[in-house]
């Protein structure tokens, strides 16, 4: 899960990496085997990196699930509010 405003660029990339272990390139600068830097992630887009797509992937299926989350928090919200309508009715 994409945290913070930060993101990794490598020495050769093109490409910025936010710090999430499901990205193959983040888990190798996280474990030491790939060299890498720490910017904010404006300056990479205005550096003309772009967002590599397994974290692109990732960072979209968190969107989803917040979005998901929501809307069941939603729809349960309404049943308990619905359901204690009625048991007030027949109480």
């Amino acid at each position: 899960m994409h945290k913070g405003d930060e993101v990794y660029i490598t020495r050769t990339g093109k490409f910025y990496h936010y710090f999430d272990d499901d990205c193959p390139t983040t888990s190798r600068i996280l474990k030491g085997k790939t060299p890498a830097r720490k910017i904010k992630e404006e300056e990479a887009i205005k550096g003309g990196y772009t967002l590599c797509r397994h974290c692109a992937k990732e960072y979209a299926e968190d969107l989803a699930e917040r979005r998901g989350c929501s809307t069941a928090a939603i729809f349960f919200l309404a049943a308990g509010i619905g359901a204690s309508f009625i048991l007030k009715i027949f109480i």
